[in-house]
């Protein structure tokens, strides 16, 4: 076979100057796509490791190039026809390569051989390489040598599987003798079967004469240009595709792992992006279908040998995956755009939705403000206007709601929706718009009412003014049963259903001008009815001269006989107006405690719990938030959550005002007991904190507090003192009935709260006290009283009076000496003696003075003489005293009562407790007595003399 022309080879050169190298991989790439193999991976098929290069006319194979290597490039070894892929098949159907006799083999390097073989063996297709070569070596012309060279080169590199080699040995003489013996001697040293052939015939007992070049003498028509040419436009179109299958890899991947945002303008330009670059590809694929379209009519001619044909079954092939990933591009960007247009759709919903619900909510604040009925005509009228117009601008939004509520209907028909998301913002907009409708509606309707009313008290008005004129006049009985027909025209039949019609039509703002016009509609029917009398008596007398009655004598009558009426009604009016500011009183003074103890939490307590601020704390104050602010914590909370609530639930009424203070009576006294028994250690802790001034200050100065903080930590103080001063105001002006006796129960419980606080505070002042006072039960009383103590194992024991701060206690009386006020003016109480309740014994009265009464216990071995600052003190404590002893008694009952009566002596006497509170005591009579008296070695007082060398002798006022 030739070798090609000059000519071929600058044609050649020519077109691969046209393409760049580039290596590709000959398997199959699979990506994760939606719905199978992504598009580039259908593409991205086995046709060539081999791109040929256009600077240079080369050929490179991937992993083979010439980088680090000398050599020629694959398109430099395909022009000397060192080896040929003419496309040719043996009998079995397996690829053919031959190596043609042109005396040029030596010439070429081991690595140009790789490169050439590796370039070759793509040519065929996968299944075709995977069966195996057939290698026909012809050295006709050409040494042994030669041929032993080749089949070593072989032997040592060939990129396929070898299924057998034929050799058409050496022609010559010579060289067919040596031929014979080497083959002999080394055909067996190579691991594919080598089969030594002395002529051509010997081939076509595995080669159809159609398969081989007519160099072999075959009838295969190879022209070696035009094959190279078909190579490089095929690869040329397989680079192509390489390249649209890597970017529509690069578009797939991007447009899985965008974001879509949650901004619809930001959503609609990735869209419009998406869409721009999905056409720009589709007329890039286009491009590509059209080139190789042209190129399968360019390889397909007539009498095509099968060379060409693999060339057209390549382009076909290629032409197949460029349409199938077509498919799959449009088929994914069609499912990508939906969601893509889906999202949005919902991203423009729910900006709508914020957008109108934002509107909605405005428009429905408004509607709430929207309280004002006015006073005059004229003012209604303007309201009305303003009404009405403010409809209209609600309509308007009310229809663009309805519009976002038919879009979200729409969109929750799509199957990508979220129903139950989409669904909750259309029922929002629903019950908002259905609120303001109704507040609409409402206002409209209290508009219309407002103005009726307003017609009624015009005409009352005019009716008024004519009856004046009327009693002023001379008008008889005609005219003022006239008048009082035309009173029916606007409802007056009787002055107090007039008046009961008229108020429940008013309002707060209206409710004053409707109580003037009523007290003047009904003086006016009442000086009417006293002149229509006077005429009809007149009528019916006989004839005789009739007298005309001043119109001022006629309403000196109707004073006079209606006058208490009236101020019984006035009087009334005046403790509701009255009664009506003490609540509003109540209520406003009550919120603005809420905000100052949420101010003093927020302001104070949290700052100095921050973490940042605790460096700019002084060591004394670091952890002791509960010491300074004692349980102001859960007072806000009370107020805030809960009573502050049911004030504002029962405002209208004050017999639920009452209640609520009834049943939060435990609260008041739990809580506050607590907070009022924690003010000294607050103080104290106050009093240490020396260096911290400026960090309260700044604190105060934040709030915009005028006070100190010593001055707000006293305002629970003031609270609880200030409630039963407003219930005392409340009971003044209330009337009698249940309201009267719920706000009595109301004052008693919280001065109850007041006193049991108060109790407790002077509890926690008692200093040495050697029992546990919680085991002591519930103090009922404290007051302080002059003491005398008398006890007969030492005369000498009787002592003059001494002050004593007295305790009684449910189980015990404790007896304390009133110390000097300390620094916070707090007073104290120092221990000196106690008497268990289960061992005294009483006496009411003491002859001489209605103020005393005596304790004493151990068959009055130990007397205590108590003077009380007033009778009406020492009726109280000797009544709390008998009932403390009465309930102990009722608790020895039955066998404990037998079995004490067997062992003890009784001590009640008639002169005790049946004698009244101000009755004397005879002498001699044992004091009244409802325990027993269990025998002490020692007396349960102390007699150090020192202890009482301080003490100031007092005595009891005559």
């Amino acid at each position: 076979m030739a070798n090609s022309p000059t000519s071929i080879e600058t044609q050649i050169d020519s077109f691969l100057e046209q393409f760049k190298r580039s290596a590709s991989k000959a398997m199959e790439e699979r990506m994760e796509w939606p719905d199978g193999p992504s598009p580039g991976a259908i593409v991205k098929s086995r046709s060539s490791c081999f791109t040929l290069d256009s600077s240079s006319g080369e050929a490179e194979c991937d992993g083979c190039g010439s980088d680090g290597e000398d050599g020629r490039s694959v398109g430099e070894l395909l022009l000397p026809q060192y080896a040929l892929a003419t496309g040719g098949l043996a009998r079995d159907h397996r690829p053919l390569i031959t190596f043609p006799d042109n005396n040029n083999f030596h010439v070429l390097s081991a690595a140009e051989y790789r490169r050439l073989l590796l370039y070759l063996t793509s040519v065929p297709s996968i299944l075709e390489a995977e069966m195996g070569f057939h290698i026909i070596i012809d050295r006709r012309k050409d040494r042994w040598n030669s041929v032993k060279a080749v089949l070593l080169r072989i032997s040592e590199f060939f990129p396929g599987i070898i299924h057998a080699v034929y050799v058409l040995r050496p022609a010559s003489f010579l060289q067919k003798a040596l031929s014979e013996v080497s083959n002999k001697l080394f055909k067996e040293e190579f691991r594919f079967r080598v089969l030594v052939c002395s002529c051509v015939e010997e081939l076509y007992e595995h080669f159809d004469r159609s398969q081989l070049t007519p160099d072999l003498g075959g009838e295969l028509q190879y022209s070696h240009s035009e094959w190279i040419q078909q190579r490089i436009a095929l690869e040329k179109f397989s680079t192509l595709m390489k390249e649209i299958s890597s970017k529509l890899d690069d578009f797939m991947h991007e447009i899985v792992d965008c974001d879509m945002g949650n901004d619809p303008t930001q959503t609609k330009e990735l869209l419009e992006c998406q869409e721009s670059r999905y056409k720009a590809l589709k007329t890039e694929l286009s491009s590509a279908t059209t080139q190789g379209e042209e190129l399968l009519t360019q390889v397909r001619k007539p009498n095509l040998t099968y060379n060409i044909i693999s060339h057209v079954a390549a382009v076909e092939r290629l032409l197949v995956q460029l349409e199938e990933t077509e498919k799959q591009f449009d088929s994914f960007w069609q499912k990508h755009s939906m969601k893509l247009n889906h999202w949005l759709m919902f991203r423009t919903f729910l900006l709508n939705f914020k957008q109108m619900q934002a509107t909605l909510d405005s428009h429905l604040k408004n509607a709430c403000d929207m309280t004002e009925v006015g006073e005059t005509a004229v003012r209604v009228d303007g309201l009305i206007q303003e009404a009405n117009e403010f409809e209209k601008l609600c309509n308007c939004d009310l229809d663009a709601a309805l519009s976002v509520i038919e879009e979200g209907e729409k969109l929750m028909k799509d199957p990508l929706s979220s129903v139950d998301h989409i669904e909750s913002k259309c029922e929002e907009l629903r019950r908002t718009s259905s609120l303001l409708i109704e507040k609409i509606q409402k206002r409209s309707m209290l508009l219309i009412k407002a103005r009726e009313l307003m017609d009624r008290i015009d005409k009352a008005n005019e009716w008024c003014a004519t009856g004046v004129e009327i009693l002023a006049g001379e008008g008889g009985l005609l005219a003022v049963d006239k008048l009082l027909d035309d009173a029916k025209s606007f409802g007056l039949d009787a002055p107090e259903p007039f008046r009961d019609m008229l108020l429940h039509s008013a309002t707060q703002e209206t409710r004053a001008l409707v109580t003037q016009v009523c007290q003047r509609v009904e003086d006016v029917w009442l000086m009417v009815s006293v002149k229509r009398a006077s005429l009809q008596r007149a009528a019916a007398r006989p004839a005789r001269p009739v007298h005309a009655v001043p119109p001022h004598v006629a309403a000196s009558q109707m004073e006079t006989s209606g006058g208490s009426e009236s101020s019984g009604g006035e009087d009334a009016e005046a403790r509701r107006s009255r009664r009506g500011h003490v609540l509003a009183e109540l209520l406003q003074t009550e919120r603005a405690y809420v905000q100052e103890l949420g101010s003093i939490l927020s302001g104070y307590k949290e700052e100095i719990e921050k973490p940042e601020n605790q460096h700019a704390l002084p060591a004394a104050l670091v952890g002791q938030t509960e010491v300074l602010f004692g349980n102001l914590h859960e007072l806000f909370t009370f107020h805030q959550e809960i009573f502050l609530k049911d004030l504002e639930r029962s405002i209208s009424a004050t017999e639920l005002v009452a209640l609520c203070f009834v049943e939060k009576r435990e609260t008041f006294f739990r809580l506050y007991s607590y907070y009022c028994q924690n003010i000294p250690r607050s103080e104290r802790l106050r009093e240490t904190l020396v260096d911290t001034h400026l960090f309260l200050q700044a604190c105060q100065q934040r709030l915009g507090h005028k006070l100190p903080l010593a001055a707000y930590l006293l305002k629970p103080v003031q609270r609880i003192t200030k409630y039963q001063l407003l219930l005392k105001d409340l009971l003044r002006y209330s009337e009698c009935g249940s309201m009267s006796s719920g706000l009595q129960q109301a004052l008693d419980c919280m001065l109850v709260v007041l006193k049991c606080v108060n109790d407790s505070m002077h509890q926690i002042a008692i200093t040495g006290v050697p029992v546990d006072l919680s085991q002591q039960g519930e103090l009922l009383l404290q007051s302080s009283f002059l003491v005398v103590s008398e006890n007969k194992r030492d005369l000498r024991l009787r002592i003059r009076p001494r002050r004593r701060h007295i305790f009684l206690y449910e189980k015990a009386m404790l007896f304390c000496k009133s110390a000097t006020k300390n620094s916070h003016n707090k007073a104290t109480y120092h221990f000196k003696h106690d008497l268990q309740m289960s061992q005294i014994g009483l006496t009411e009265s003491v002859k001489g003075d209605l103020r005393k009464f005596e304790v004493w216990r151990q068959g009055r071995a130990e007397v205590h003489t108590i003077t009380a600052p007033t009778a009406d003190i020492k009726r109280v404590w000797v009544e709390r005293i008998k009932r403390v002893l009465l309930d102990q008694l009722n608790e020895l009952k039955g066998e404990r009562v037998r079995q004490y009566g067997a062992q003890h002596r009784t001590l009640i006497q008639a002169s005790s407790w049946e004698l009244g509170a101000g009755a004397a005591a005879r002498p001699g009579a044992a004091p009244a007595r409802a325990a027993s008296c269990d025998a002490h070695d020692e007396p349960c007082w102390s007699t150090d003399p020192s202890d009482d060398d301080d003490d100031e002798p007092e005595h009891a006022p005559l």
